[in-house]
């Protein structure tokens, strides 16, 4: 065959038989996320330059080697200078500040907040194609704005836990995370860093004796083995926080332990973009010892809204790449079921309730409903409304009193009929309802 008539190094046809991975993956993000209570965002493949470097920084890998910049297909005289054809356009190789921009423009800042949003679709960089990563790649993905509390950094890793545990890969899942801090930490811990790779600077590679310039907690995420070597004696940036970050830090954790989602605490974890604040987390294959295929990815970014121009507005998300899930579940032989929608929504009115309804959201899912949790809406009416947009059959409600008395109330969200129950009635009412 012509060599023009291949396609693309680092890039790949999804024939036939691979459609039904990539349309269980899409399932159940569809899904788990419509569960939460996000709704779908598509963004243009490609945006002005300006987005990435002013999001993603002039230090990172993607902005200096691997963005594909796109360029009409004509005679450069044709272009009207004074329109926006002048202004340099790229692919776009991650979808976070596409969405800030979008979140922006469109003005969501005036819509109930929180904002949840989940997207899913093609990212482009220039890198060296090997199995997992390509020129071409998918992600999917969530953002959320609007909503500094902890429980929202917890209930965003709950829900990226609960879609690589659906997909039936969480068994060998090991999640890393860390807290990088925010703008009042980030110069005591340039300078403890600096100090440190400063006498290891003939030991670093190239682009580590770059970063030690530019942004010296970059070197922490480098890959290079020699590099390996080196941060391990590095200053620990959980050490160096502030007392916002550390409590804020602490009460993500604490959070995670209720909800008994295993984590590992890696002191040196910060990720390879530079908009990133506070809570930073990886899932990765715990056969992976060299961290080199990230599963899943995220943190806070609770600066980049406010950097695009736009009010200071905190938020977090997580990013996946497709390709990379669907080789594991090839690999692991998983059957590849439909999901549903979830049936059954938990809504709590304070925050002892909050705290329980967390643990019985995973009781419940691992008996096998489809149920969600309505996170990030205080009173009763708000709570019952997205229920009934989500289309849960059952809502079950849990107060200040329902804590004391160990019970919950069950609501039939069709006919509106409700009933104080013992929890450990509970599976029953609800077998008995979802199966009427």
């Amino acid at each position: 065959m012509a060599e023009n008539l291949r396609t693309p190094r680092g890039t790949k046809d999804i024939l036939p038989e691979d459609q039904k991975y990539w349309q269980y993956i899409s399932q159940v993000v569809f899904d788990k996320c419509e569960s939460f209570g996000c709704d779908k965002i598509t963004t243009p493949i490609f945006e002005y330059a300006e987005v990435f470097t002013k999001s993603l920084g002039n230090s990172s890998d993607i902005v200096t080697k691997e963005m594909f910049e796109v360029k009409r297909a004509t005679n450069p005289a044709q272009i009207d200078s004074q329109d926006d054809e002048k202004k340099v356009m790229v692919l776009r190789p991650e979808f976070t500040a596409g969405i800030v921009r979008s979140y922006i423009e469109n003005g969501m800042k005036i819509l109930p907040q929180p904002i949840k949003l989940y997207y899913e679709g093609p990212c482009f960089r220039y890198e060296r194609p090997q199995a997992g990563r390509l020129r071409q790649f998918n992600q999917f993905g969530v953002e959320v704005f609007g909503d500094l509390d902890p429980l929202i950094d917890s209930s965003v890793i709950y829900l990226a836990y609960q879609i690589i545990k659906k997909l039936g890969l969480a068994k060998n899942i090991t999640i890393d995370i860390n807290s990088v801090g925010c703008p009042s930490c980030r110069p005591k811990m340039k300078k403890k860093l600096t100090e440190y790779f400063e006498k290891f600077l003939p030991t670093l590679c190239s682009d580590c004796n770059r970063r030690y310039l530019e942004n010296p907690l970059r070197i922490l995420d480098c890959k290079e083995e020699k590099c390996q070597k080196v941060v391990k004696g590095a200053p620990q940036i959980v050490d160096l926080l502030c007392n916002e970050c550390k409590n804020h830090f602490k009460l993500v954790l604490e959070n995670l332990d209720i909800m008994q989602i295993p984590y590992n605490l890696n002191p040196n974890l910060v990720r390879g973009l530079d908009y990133y604040t506070k809570t930073v987390f990886e899932f990765f294959d715990s056969a992976d010892t060299a961290r080199q295929s990230t599963l899943l990815a995220g943190g806070r970014y609770d600066s980049l809204v406010k950097m695009f121009g736009g009010p200071d507005t905190p938020a977090i998300g997580f990013s996946a790449g497709v390709e990379r899930l669907v080789e594991k579940i090839k690999a692991a032989e998983i059957e590849v079921p439909i999901a549903g929608r979830a049936e059954i929504s938990i809504v709590q009115i304070g925050d002892k309730a909050r705290k329980k309804c967390l643990p019985l959201l995973a009781e419940l899912e691992d008996a096998g409903f489809k149920v969600t949790c309505i996170i990030g809406k205080d009173s009763l009416k708000s709570q019952l409304r997205m229920a009934s947009r989500m289309k849960s059959k059952v809502a079950i409600i849990i107060g200040q009193r329902e804590v004391l008395d160990n019970s919950a109330i069950v609501r039939d969200m069709i006919d509106g009929v409700q009933e104080t129950i013992k929890m450990d009635k509970l599976r029953n009412v609800l077998n008995a309802k979802l199966n009427k």
